[in-house]
């Protein structure tokens, strides 16, 4: 029995509220209005199963970047109240959006990407009361009414990046309150652009770029004289050229001779007071007043490069002189030519070089040598005797050694 009462409590609470709340929202109430939270989930469509009874609908920090035409209104979302759809993506609003929501009075757009709206984006929402698009990109703004609307009384256009405001802007908003354009790029204001706002009670203008010229001034002096809640920004009065220069003039004191003696002496005494504190200053310590860290290594890296090229040069002299290297290459080429010669030059210059040195017997050095005349002069050496001679065309094997070819008698 119980199970069943259960089970029929159940049974009536579904048919009261529709559909469960999704796992992305967090549903409870809020000053009576049923509330669905969905923050900060990654969310990319505003239909995600929230029950149709929802008053309070939160979508901020997503990545929501469009709304379709019709897009709340075929999901049943016809009781909402409190839109809000800041910290997303939007770029594009479909003109029939916000059709069917009839009962919205607070819609909040802020920090989206939002660069132009059609001016009649909002008639589908008859009672809506709040508008917020503020930090959106409004850069251009044409000559035409912004927003149509017959019962916004609240507009935030705070940081939008508006660089002037066109005289038509709010001719279409009649009941309009509270107005914030603060925080822009505007320099100069016009009067026309606020004088249709009759019912205007509050306005913000919070800027580092005004320039107090006549047209603000004007402005200033108007929404002083309607009563209007608005904090003024051309505090200081700008002092005219004969009040600049006599600011500029200092005034003097009358000057006692005797005190000016006085002083005199008083200056000398504290002047040898103080050169005798002072304290002499070692080199290492002027030159870290006078040098910075960086200049220090550069003079540093300077030296040194010096210092090594006078090193090398000096190495260079005493090992790799020029006297050196051609003796040293002469040597090198006789080297050469004594080990790569021809073995009877050899032989020749041995018998040069020692005159006891027997010669090959003469049936042989006949034989090898055609012509007795030598192959080269020979310099005023007595007794050089021509050992071979390579003949042209002719290979020949180099003669033996010169005991074996003495003969024994």
């Amino acid at each position: 029995m119980f199970f069943l009462v259960f089970f029929v409590i159940l049974a009536t609470i579904s048919n009261c509220f529709g559909t469960l709340c999704p796992k992305q929202c967090d549903c409870d109430m809020m000053d009576g209005l049923n509330r669905a939270t969905c923050v900060d989930q990654n969310i990319v469509s505003v239909d995600l199963g929230v029950p149709k009874e929802v008053q309070v609908y939160s979508l901020n920090r997503n990545v929501i970047s469009e709304l379709e035409n019709f897009c709340f209104k075929e999901i049943g979302y016809s009781n909402l109240k409190i839109l809000d759809l800041s910290y997303n993506l939007i770029f594009w609003i479909g003109l029939h959006a916000f059709s069917g929501l009839d009962k919205l009075v607070n819609l909040d757009l802020s920090n989206n990407r939002l660069r132009f709206i059609p001016s009649d984006l909002f008639w589908d929402t008859p009672e809506l009361q709040i508008l917020d698009l503020s930090s959106n990109v409004f850069e251009k703004l044409k000559n035409e009414p912004f927003i149509i609307h017959l019962k916004l009384e609240v507009l935030n256009l705070n940081n939008c990046r508006i660089k002037s405001l066109p005289e038509r802007l709010f001719n279409r908003l009649p009941n309009l309150k509270k107005l914030d354009l603060s925080e822009n790029y505007m320099v100069t204001f016009n009067l026309d652009v606020i004088r249709p706002l009759r019912k205007l009670e509050r306005i913000e203008l919070r800027n580092d770029y005004w320039q107090c010229n006549p047209d603000f001034v004007a402005v200033e002096t108007w929404i002083a004289s309607h009563n209007i809640k608005y904090e003024k920004q051309c505090k200081k009065k700008l002092p005219k050229m004969s009040e600049k220069m006599i600011s500029l003039v200092t005034e003097r004191n009358a000057i006692d001779v005797m005190k000016v003696w006085n002083v005199t002496i008083e200056k000398n005494n504290t002047l040898e007071k103080e050169n005798n504190k002072t304290t002499l200053l070692t080199p290492f310590q002027k030159f870290d007043r006078d040098f910075s860290a960086v200049q220090a290594f550069i003079i540093g890296l300077e030296v040194g490069l010096a210092i090594g090229a006078v090193l090398t040069y000096f190495w260079l002299m005493s090992y790799c002189s020029c006297s050196s290297l051609f003796c040293e290459r002469n040597q090198t080429r006789r080297r050469r030519r004594l080990r790569d010669g021809d073995m009877r030059t050899n032989l020749l210059w041995n018998n040069a070089a020692n005159r006891d040195l027997e010669t090959p017997p003469f049936y042989r050095r006949q034989s090898s040598l055609p012509d007795q005349s030598p192959p080269f002069p020979s310099r005023g050496i007595a007794g050089l005797h021509v050992d071979a001679i390579r003949v042209g065309r002719r290979s020949e094997t180099p003669p033996p050694p010169y005991n074996e070819c003495r003969l024994s008698i």
